[in-house]
């Protein structure tokens, strides 16, 4: 049984290229890529041989355990059941444990996997050419890409065989979103700690090797420094991590077996979702919508997480030269400025659920303020929290004023701007349940000059703040952090205000039109 899955395996994956050319190519184009950013990133790590310990041990403790992070929580952004779903042998009598070694060996055919396989080489030739040193290396690496493939198949499993309720999910989609915040300063602190210039403290390496995800990693770097304890200590927390997850597998696939619950319909009937912590009024009911489609709609879902993955992006200007210093204050703004951009065509993401609002008689103003619910909802702590964050990275604490002023007059002054630009130029979007990844042709320059409204506007809204904020940190200008906070606060009041009173009335006066688009796009 095994090998007849392992045949399917291959057989499925031969079958999805035969017929379709441009499947071919896709696949083709996808291994590439996949193999070739692996294999770069194994490059880098074998370059760092010749570093010292410490510099070896935060970058690739700490980047390894990341991966393994992120094999462990990618998976339930899932749509699709995987080929490993345990569901499908259900009804052909196959014998549990055959099923569950078959699936787990089947499922290792794939790109992950292969990529896992392509960077594990740099990892051993990262921790030097001792045998010893050299053969725990490669024990080590087993054992993480051991455990990063079972913890995606155990994830992916309960994505599709537990999670099944829409309640479920929603705590899912808000648990994922803490999950990645909380990965955001751990990501930057081990890019500032481990790139040319930047200061190694390997905090983030030592944090992570205690934990399930970097334990097998730091097992070479203990063992070179003489530690014989941590070594045996991570070596445990390997093996007991390894076999809890195997463990785990095998119970899903038993329940797969015998348990093949449809969703619970009582559950999500219980209670009614976000619709019992909002105002029973035309806003409150339009606000619960949004927050309930920002929760649940794969289209918001991706958007949300884009977003911590934003830090990411000032890491080639780092390696480029940039100091890290100042790269710290980058990230949150540009944060801000996304997430107010997120619902500047939220009326086209409505489709012909907006006939609810135009049939219902509801209100320019209820529907603009409603939708700014979620974006409030995580846009506030976002500026508080990340603010403070990016503050402590740049290491001086007067840039807290400038960093909230200059993060809260992009935030606001973009959802001021969504506002009028939702109602007054929206253009084709993603349907709901098609693949977010498959954006529609926008006709004209419908979507260009929305979006260069939009951020355009929102960059200009906030420049005073930007001027002051400059000023008080290039030039050291007394005052100068004060007046950043409150001209990037006044700026997007006034700007919200202004672009919800304008959007309202632009909504009531073409609410015809735009059901008319949604129902053509």
């Amino acid at each position: 049984m095994v090998a007849e899955l392992l045949r399917l395996r291959l057989q499925t994956i031969a079958n999805t290229v035969r017929h379709e050319p441009r499947r071919l190519l896709v696949t083709v184009v996808s291994v590439l890529l996949v193999l070739g950013a692996s294999f770069a990133v194994s490059a880098l790590a074998g370059s760092l041989r010749d570093d010292s310990l410490s510099d070896v041990r935060a970058l690739v403790v700490g980047a390894g355990a990341l991966v393994v992070v992120a094999y462990s929580v990618l998976p339930f952004a899932r749509v699709r059941p995987p080929w490993s779903d345990p569901r499908r042998l259900a009804v052909l009598g196959v014998p549990e444990g055959s099923a569950a070694v078959g699936l787990a060996l089947g499922g290792a055919v794939g790109l992950p996997v292969l990529a896992l396989v392509a960077v594990a080489p740099g990892y051993v030739r990262s921790w030097g050419e001792g045998q010893g040193i050299a053969s725990l290396a490669v024990l080590a690496v087993v054992l993480a890409g051991a455990t990063a493939y079972l913890a995606s198949l155990v994830a992916a499993t309960i994505n599709s065989v537990v999670l099944t309720t829409r309640r479920a999910r929603q705590f899912l989609v808000a648990g994922g979103v803490v999950v990645a915040v909380l990965l955001v300063p751990l990501v930057i602190d081990l890019v500032r700690a481990t790139l040319p210039g930047g200061r190694t403290s390997g905090v983030v390496a030592d944090v992570l090797a205690w934990t399930p995800f970097g334990a097998a990693l730091a097992l070479p770097g203990h063992a070179a420094v003489g530690e014989t304890g941590r070594v045996v200590a991570d070596l445990v927390v390997a093996v007991v991590t390894l076999v809890a997850l195997w463990l785990a597998w095998r119970a899903l696939v038993a329940r797969a077996f015998v348990d093949q619950p449809e969703p619970d319909v009582a559950d999500d009937a219980a209670g009614l979702g976000w619709f019992e912590f909002v105002r029973a009024s035309p806003t409150g009911a339009v606000a619960g919508r949004s927050l309930t489609y920002w929760m649940r709609d794969a289209r918001y879902r991706m958007s949300l997480v884009i977003i911590p993955i934003l830090p990411l992006l000032v890491v080639p200007l780092g390696i480029a030269g940039i100091s890290w210093h100042w790269l710290a204050l980058v990230p949150v703004p540009l944060m801000c400025l996304i997430l107010g951009f997120l619902p500047h065509n939220d009326v086209a993401y409505d489709s012909t659920a907006l006939w609810l609002h135009v049939a219902a008689g509801t209100r320019g103003l209820a529907d603009r303020v409603g939708r700014l619910a979620p974006p409030l909802l995580i846009g506030v702590p976002l500026v508080v929290l990340g603010s403070l964050v990016a503050t402590w990275l740049f290491g001086d604490r007067g840039a807290l004023l400038p960093e909230i002023g200059v993060s809260a007059g992009l935030l606001l002054s973009g959802l001021g701007l969504s506002s009028i630009v939702s109602a007054a130029m929206p253009y084709a979007a993603v349907r709901p349940h098609d693949d977010p990844f498959q954006q529609p042709q926008a006709h004209g320059s419908a979507s260009v000059t929305a979006q260069v409204t939009m951020i355009g506007g929102a960059v200009l809204a906030t420049s005073p703040s930007l001027w002051f904020a400059g000023r008080y940190l290039l030039q050291g200008q007394e005052g100068a952090d004060t007046w950043s906070f409150v001209t990037g606060l006044a700026a997007g009041v006034v700007v919200l205000v202004v672009g919800v009173a304008i959007g309202s009335r632009t909504f009531t006066r073409r609410a015809p039109e735009l059901l008319a688009f949604t129902l053509r796009s």
